[in-house]
């Protein structure tokens, strides 16, 4: 809808766009190769912006588990992009380079835990820590090890384990923290857990 129909045309003819999904474009150079990458990666993220945006206003965010890896700055572009929306299909829309969207109908986390990146509506640190799945701490090391050595202080965490009353996360969270040396904020978990009543049990 940003092009007239002429010069989307003409652009696509000689090369300067590539058509992704029907009706989206992105931009790319006329001298790459047929099926070259390049444009697509270098594109992805916007594209998933924007069209996010476009599909579902603000009522969308991704995964708990690619926001981990974002905080941690890392932008590989996934096989498969999880995104949570209140009113979703859970459709899968195929991308270029066997990649994929897929919008789930998941709750959302509240609005003071929703951060932006890049324009990417993400779970705030510590809600995205305490949403995350199990399994991610073993397959993304790296990034879960990022991610929580940006944590400064217990309190950070604590606020949503407490609402949530997570005494299992809690366990697994203190016993990461302590992993990574930061035995002040695993000690504080445990005692402030323990002192709301919670029987917590630590596990790396």
């Amino acid at each position: 809808g940003d092009l007239t129909r002429v010069h989307r045309e003409r652009l696509l003819q000689n090369g300067f766009l590539r058509e992704v999904i029907k009706g989206w474009y992105i931009p790319c150079r006329p001298d790459e190769t047929p099926g070259e990458s390049t444009a697509w990666y270098a594109a992805f993220w916007p594209f998933c912006v924007t069209y996010l945006q476009h599909l579902k206003d603000q009522d969308w965010c991704l995964s708990p588990e690619q926001s981990l890896s974002l905080h941690a700055e890392n932008w590989t572009v996934p096989r498969q992009l999880v995104v949570r929306a209140t009113k979703a299909r859970n459709n899968i829309t195929a991308l270029p380079h066997d990649t994929s969207l897929l919008v789930i109908r998941a709750s959302m986390p509240t609005a003071h835990n929703i951060v932006e990146k890049g324009g990417l509506r993400l779970y705030a640190l510590p809600a995205a820590l305490v949403a995350c799945a199990p399994g991610y701490f073993r397959q993304h090391p790296t990034d879960a090890r990022a991610a929580l050595s940006m944590v400064r202080e217990a309190a950070d965490v604590l606020e949503p384990l407490l609402e949530g009353g997570h005494s299992s996360i809690a366990g697994r969270l203190a016993g990461a923290f302590r992993n990574l040396g930061r035995e002040r904020i695993a000690d504080e978990m445990i005692k402030v857990m323990r002192a709301a009543g919670y029987d917590i049990r630590e596990s790396d």
